[in-house]
C-alpha cells in the first residue's frame, strides 16, 4: 500500500520534485530546438521551474551541486530568452497595432516584421549552442544531480521542512515588496521572487498534495497572479521603450513618427493597469503563508 505523503520524508518528496523538474526540462528540449509552435516558450518555462526548485529548496539540497546546476541553466535560460523575447515583442506589437487600428506599413515593419525577420537567425544560434560541449556538460550535471538525489538529512519528516521552505519564499516576496521604489527593476525583482514562490508551491502540490493543500494552493495562485501581472507590466514597459526608440529613428529617417508616441503611451497605460492587480495578490500570498505551521 502506498504511503501517504503526509508521512513521507524530505528526501522522498524533494527528490521526486527535482526528478520531475529535470524530466520536464529534458522532455521539452526537442520541441524547442525543432521550433515547434510554443516550443521555445514551454522549454524556457521548464528551465525556470527547475532553477526555481533548485533555488527554493537550497537549504534542503546539496548547496554546491544545486548552485552549480542553477548557474548552468541560468545561462541556457538567457539564451532561450533571447529567442522567446523576439516572439513576445512581435506578438504584443502586432496585437497592439490591431487594437489601435494602425496599419502604417513603415510602423509594422519596424515593430513587427523586423522582429519576425530576426527570429530565424536567433533560433539558429540557439541550435548552435545546444550542440556545444557546454550543453553536453549541462545535461550531464543534471543527470548526475538527479541520480545522486543530494538531499541533506533526507530522513527528516517532509511536512515541517516544506512548510518552512514556503514561509521562506513568501518572506522573500515580502522583502522584494519592501524594496519597491517605482522602478521597473524593483518590480522585476518582485516578479522573480513571486515566480520562484509559485513554482515551489506548485511542485509541492504536484508531488505531495496532502500537505497543507489549502495554503499551498492559495500561495501558488497568488504567486501566479503576481507573476502574470508583473510579467505583463515588464513586457509592456520594455516594448514602450523600444517603440519610443524606433519612433526617434523613424523621425530621423523622414518617416511619420507621431503614432509611435501614441503607441508608447498606450503601452505605459496598460503597464500601470496591470500593477493595480499586485496589492491584492500580495495580500493573498502573505495571508496563505501566515496560515502555515
Amino acid at each position: 500500500m502506498r504511503r501517504s505523503r503526509k508521512d513521507s520524508t524530505v528526501g522522498e518528496v524533494v527528490g521526486e520534485i527535482v526528478r520531475r523538474a529535470a524530466v520536464e526540462v529534458e522532455d521539452t528540449a526537442a520541441a524547442a530546438l525543432a521550433d515547434e509552435p510554443d516550443g521555445v516558450h514551454q522549454h524556457r518555462v521548464r528551465v525556470r521551474r527547475l532553477r526555481s526548485v533548485l533555488g527554493g529548496f537550497r537549504g534542503v539540497l546539496d548547496t554546491r551541486s544545486a548552485e552549480r546546476l542553477r548557474v548552468a541553466y541560468a545561462e541556457w535560460g538567457r539564451e532561450l530568452g533571447v529567442v522567446r523575447d523576439i516572439e513576445v515583442r512581435a506578438d504584443v506589437a502586432e496585437q497592439l497595432l490591431e487594437r489601435a487600428e494602425i496599419d502604417d506599413p513603415a510602423i509594422v515593419q519596424r515593430l513587427v516584421d523586423s522582429e519576425r525577420e530576426a527570429y530565424p537567425t536567433a533560433h539558429e544560434r540557439l541550435l548552435e549552442l545546444a550542440r556545444s560541449p557546454r550543453a553536453e556538460e549541462r545535461a550531464r550535471l543534471l543527470r548526475e544531480f538527479v541520480e545522486a538525489a543530494g538531499v541533506v538529512e533526507p530522513d527528516r519528516p517532509a511536512a515541517d521542512v516544506l512548510a518552512a521552505v514556503l514561509v521562506k519564499q513568501a518572506r522573500r516576496v515580502e522583502k522584494a515588496e519592501g524594496r519597491l521604489d517605482g522602478s521597473d527593476e524593483a518590480h522585476h525583482e518582485l516578479r522573480k521572487a513571486a515566480r520562484r514562490t509559485r513554482y515551489v508551491a506548485e511542485a509541492i502540490a504536484d508531488v505531495a498534495p496532502e500537505l497543507y493543500p489549502k495554503q499551498v494552493e492559495a500561495i501558488a495562485e497568488a504567486g501566479d497572479d503576481l507573476h502574470d501581472a508583473l510579467g505583463a507590466h515588464r513586457d509592456a514597459m520594455l516594448l514602450a521603450n523600444r517603440v519610443a526608440h524606433e519612433g526617434a529613428l523613424a523621425g530621423r529617417a523622414g518617416e511619420l513618427s507621431d503614432a509611435y508616441a501614441t503607441i508608447a503611451d498606450l503601452l505605459r497605460d496598460e503597464a500601470e493597469e496591470r500593477l493595480e492587480e499586485v496589492p491584492s495578490a500580495l495580500r493573498r500570498l502573505k495571508d496563505a503563508a501566515s496560515r502555515l505551521p
